[in-house]
């Protein structure tokens, strides 16, 4: 009895830490932000001002019990020999609040999900004539991560290390229109503080993302929930 309560105990007190991670916190230093990102297993750190992108990395993570999350890093932006490694920080988690390798974070919009939470991939893309062709995601991938408002893609090779972009920003999701503002733009700055207006399709894992890019272009694209 005593051995299954302890496993009990500890089992709990892993599922706290994952739970109080989850979402989306910022932390503010000489006008520089640092957001992170997490849904239930995958996470980012990007850092930004509202005049130029810094960097950005992340991947899947556990939770470990003591108070300590292992990231294996998917992505780095900075460096991407670094993409395949497994790296180790220190975590302390409270309701609205989050200690990060011994720096202090605020969470920015507790509780608000809706049916885009979550990590997609890109999965089918339409042509010039408006047909869909699928898309298998092999070594590179593009994501979107979508959390409590906000929101970030990524371009990435999770082999190669290779880094194609990124940006992010807040969302808003409400009778099949979603919008966009972006804060972050790694290719192109002068985007950020503009809003993007889409027409979305969620059903259960898949959402079909319609509208115009950020150049003006029409798109048309297939996400499937991971």
């Amino acid at each position: 009895m005593k051995m299954f309560l302890s496993l009990l105990l500890s089992l709990s007190c892993v599922l706290g830490y994952a739970q109080g991670i989850s979402g989306a916190w910022h932390a503010i230093d000489n006008g520089v932000t640092t957001q992170i990102l997490a849904t239930e297993q995958y996470i980012s750190v990007t850092e930004y001002t509202p005049t130029s992108f810094n960097k950005t990395w992340g991947g899947k993570y556990e939770v470990q019990k003591g108070g300590s999350i292992q990231i294996k890093l998917e992505f780095h932006s900075e460096s991407p020999s670094l993409v395949g490694t497994e790296q180790t920080y220190n975590i302390k988690t409270k309701k609205k609040s989050l200690e990060f390798n011994n720096k202090n974070f605020q969470r920015l919009s507790p509780d608000r999900k809706d049916a885009l939470s979550g990590l997609w991939v890109i999965t089918g893309r339409a042509n010039p004539e408006g047909n869909i062709s699928k898309m298998t995601p092999g070594a590179r991938r593009t994501y979107k991560m979508m959390v409590e408002g906000h929101f970030q893609w990524l371009a990435i090779n999770i082999q190669s290390g290779e880094f194609s972009g990124t940006g992010g920003g807040k969302y808003s999701l409400k009778d099949g229109k979603y919008i966009e503002k972006i804060e972050f733009f790694s290719r192109d700055n002068s985007r950020v503080g503009a809003e993007l207006d889409f027409n979305a399709e969620v059903n259960d894992k898949e959402w079909i993302h319609s509208g115009k890019s950020s150049k003006g272009d029409p798109i048309k694209e297939v996400w499937t929930k991971q």
